[in-house]
Formats: C-alpha cells, structure tokens, sequence
C-alpha cells in the first residue's frame, strides 16, 4: 500500500474469563523463556517477518511507480481518507479483537468458549458496522470537504467491511500465525498487480484505496471460512442481552483506543483539515518506512508476543511479570536497532522511494524514527503488564491525558511548521504515554527493569549461543 497512514499500535483488552487449565507456577529456576515458548514465538515472528518483508519489497516495485504518477497532492488525499475512515474501523472493532485473544488464549480448547466469544464479536461488529454505515453516509454528504472526494473515500469504506470478517484475532488467539502471513501475503500481491493495471495516470489514484479494500474484503472472506473449519466453530447470533453484555464489559477500554487515535492516528486527519494535501502527501512519505519498520515490531509484540504473556499471567501474577521483565531490555535493545537504521538510511530511502519531490519527506521520516523504540516500549508497559495486571482505569487515565497532549500539541504545531510539526507532536505525545506509563508501574510497585531478569535475560542469550553462562 502507497504511503499508509499511521495506524495505531496499542489496542486495549478485557479480562477474559477463567482459563480451563488450573493456574500452575513456574518451575523454581526456570526461563520463563523455555524451548517450547521461544520456538513457538520463533515461529510466530518468522511467519510475520515473511509479511513485513513483502511489506518492503513489493512497495519496491509499486512505490516508484506510482507516487510519480500521482504526486505528494494525491498521496495526500488517499492517506487523509484512509485517516478519515479510520475512525470507523475503530467504531467497528470496539476493541472486541484484543479482547477475544486474551479469552480464547486461556480458553482455546473449550469449544462453548470459543463459540460464544465468536459469535459475540462477529454480532458487535455486524452491528457497530451498520451504525457507522449511517454516520458515514451523514458525515461524508454534509461536510463539502468530505463530499469532495466522496468516491475516494466510499471505496476507502470498503475495507470496513474486512474489519467485520476478519478472523486473524482467532488465529493469533490459536498462536496459529503463520496462516496469517500468507493471507497478508496474498494481500499485498493482489494490491500490486492492480496497481500496475489500473493506475496510468494521476486521476487513476483512486484505485489505489479501492483495491486494498477489495484485496482485503475477499481475503478475509477465505481466511473466515478456514478458520471457521479448521478450529470447528460454531456461529449462533447472540441475545441482546449477551451482545449488551459484551459491549458494556468492553466499554472502558474502548473508550482508551479511542484516545489512543487521537493522539496516534488523527495526525494525518488534522495535518489535512489544517494544512494541504501536499503537506499530507509528504508526511505520509516521510512515515512510510517508519511504518514498516515499526508494524515489524509490533506484530511480533502484539500478535506472537501477546498470547504468550496472556497465557504467562493466566498461570500466575509474578509468571507474567517474570515473563516481560525478562524480554524488555533484549526487545528494548532490537528497537534501538531498528531506530538508528532508520535515522541512517532516511535520505537513500527517500531520494529512491520518492523521487526530488518528496526530499522534504527526509526529516520526518528522521523525526519519527524514534516511534519505534517509544512504542514498543509503551505496549510492553500498557497491554502487556498493566492491561494483565487489571490497571484498567489507570491506562485509560494514561492514554486519555495523552491524547489530549497530542491533540494540543497537533493544532499547535501543525499550525505553526506542517508536516515536521506534525511529527514532532506524534512522537512527543507516544512519549508521554511511555514514560507516565513507566512511572504508574514504578509508584506500585511494579519493577520491570530488575537485576536478576537482566542476568537471566543474559544468561539465556549466553546459552542459545553456545557460550558459558556468566554473571552480571
């Protein structure tokens, strides 16, 4: 996809209910980190590393092409809509997915669990989508600015549609990963064949969202069938009562990733209501690989990391803990990798993706590549320790405060230097939510950076490379 906006990286989750399998403590003196853990989430990462590298390489071959076809002007308009419709996506999720990992992780083989958590989530979103469907159809036919462009973003609406029938949160609940990197696979193949077929000149952009969402719509028509098959589900259209229920339990921490947009997604949507779509165009350029990069990580956070430390907390508060004091300086540290590379390689990336016209990108892409090591550090800190340690109210404190940082710091900045305001403003409010997420944890009495994780985190490394275990 050309030039994707932010996408939000945090998403909340509910407590699920009891795990079938009785709580049961670690092994005094055991990794937390064991061979079976560690292969699993090798596999996991391995399979979506396939899909990051897609990510990268087939934007090689489209990128190129289509940005100096369209120019910064268009690429501006096709990120705003898929910013616009994003709010949408987030009506419709209404954090059901990060939810349903976490009780079908601890429940996976209880079939009655299972068929109830699905067809729950799959009834809230049917609903939540006709609801947007009518705010949509409102918001876009009043507003001249949205109506404008209305084609663009009725074909950008299409892959709220996806959002309704994706089933990936069942297969990441399954830690079965590597079917979903061939679903986004195939994805992205189809994207870049239809780029080459149907975009030949600069009114030609608007295929460039209408294809993902058809692309996406069909795919997870297949991946929903298979899933539905291959884990023998059962779908029974919930009461009322149950679907109240279940949006009443989600009610807090939807109201958190909505706050999390604000200050995480609507960069891109208040870069274009205050300023042009050529200042859209190149922060959307200037974020591109930043996005990438960042997805990498938190696909392996989020998706192959999650089940493991929802499973880890399932058998035990201090197994949680233990689980993500031990993984976060090594985590921390690939982060910091990945965020030197990306201030190093910003102006070949640029100058080669993008072409002289978009060499204003080359600061902001060196502005965000900090988001990387910010986020991954704040999902360790927010979904992973505080979310399993029922700090409900407090992330959603954190994350509320942050967004009205953000937002603050969007109108002011963007106002006064664009699209390098813009960056600015996204990764001083990410920061905020770190660090205030850091010093809740500390001010209860939660350490995650500990000596004896650190020496254990080393002594594991040690082992795996074939070296004698020392102390620290």
């Amino acid at each position: 996809m050309v030039g994707a906006s932010p996408d939000v990286e945090t998403r909340p989750l509910v407590t699920g209910t009891a795990a079938e399998v009785p709580p049961q403590e670690t092994p005094e003196g055991q990794p937390m980190l064991s061979k079976p853990t560690l292969r699993r989430f090798a596999v996991n990462v391995a399979s979506l590393f396939s899909v990051q590298v897609a990510n990268f390489l087939l934007p090689i071959l489209t990128v190129p092409y289509v940005v100096r076809i369209i120019g910064p002007d268009k690429l501006g308009l096709l990120n705003f809509s898929l910013a616009y419709i994003a709010y949408f996506t987030l009506l419709i999720n209404y954090g059901f997915e990060m939810a349903a990992v976490r009780a079908i992780a601890s429940n996976r083989y209880n079939k009655a669990v299972v068929d109830k958590i699905f067809s729950e989530v799959i009834a809230g979103k049917v609903v939540l989508w006709v609801l947007s469907s009518v705010i949509f159809g409102f918001v876009t036919y009043l507003n001249p600015q949205f109506r404008e462009h209305a084609w663009l973003h009725i074909c950008t609406y299409i892959t709220t549609i996806a959002m309704v029938l994706s089933p990936f949160w069942v297969y990441q609940a399954m830690e079965d990963l590597s079917r979903v990197a061939v679903f986004n696979l195939v994805v992205k193949v189809l994207v870049t064949a239809s780029v080459f077929l149907f975009i030949r000149e600069a009114n030609d952009y608007i295929y460039q969202n209408l294809s993902l969402s058809v692309s996406q719509v069909a795919i997870n028509v297949v991946a929903l069938g298979i899933a539905v098959k291959r884990f023998k589900i059962t779908f029974a259209w919930p009461s009322v009562a149950r679907l109240i229920n279940r949006f009443k339990e989600d009610s807090t921490l939807f109201f958190s990733s909505v706050m999390i947009t604000i200050y995480a997604s609507s960069t891109v949507f208040f870069l274009g209501l205050l300023s042009t779509s050529y200042q859209v165009g190149i922060f959307s350029a200037g974020t591109r690989l930043e996005g990438i990069a960042r997805s990498f990580v938190a696909l392996a956070l989020n998706q192959a990391f999650f089940p493991i430390v929802a499973n880890a907390f399932g058998k035990g508060r201090e197994n949680g803990l233990r689980l993500v004091q031990t993984a976060f300086l090594p985590l921390v540290g690939l982060m910091v990798l990945i965020t030197i590379g990306l201030w190093i390689i910003a102006p070949y990336f640029v100058n080669l993706f993008y072409g002289a016209a978009f060499a204003d990108a080359i600061p902001v892409l060196r502005i965000v590549a900090f988001l990387p090591i910010i986020i991954g550090a704040s999902n360790l800190l927010g979904m992973h320790t505080m979310l399993n340690l029922r700090m409900d109210k407090a992330f959603f404190g954190i994350t509320a405060i942050g967004s009205v940082v953000g937002l603050v710091l969007n109108v002011w900045l963007i106002k006064s230097y664009g699209y390098t305001g813009a960056a600015y403003a996204w990764v001083l409010a990410e920061l905020y939510i770190m660090l205030a997420m850091f010093g809740y944890l500390y001010y209860k009495g939660v350490r995650i950076i500990q000596r004896e994780t650190i020496q254990e985190a080393i002594a594991f490394g040690k082992a795996r490379l074939g070296r004698k275990k020392f102390k620290v």
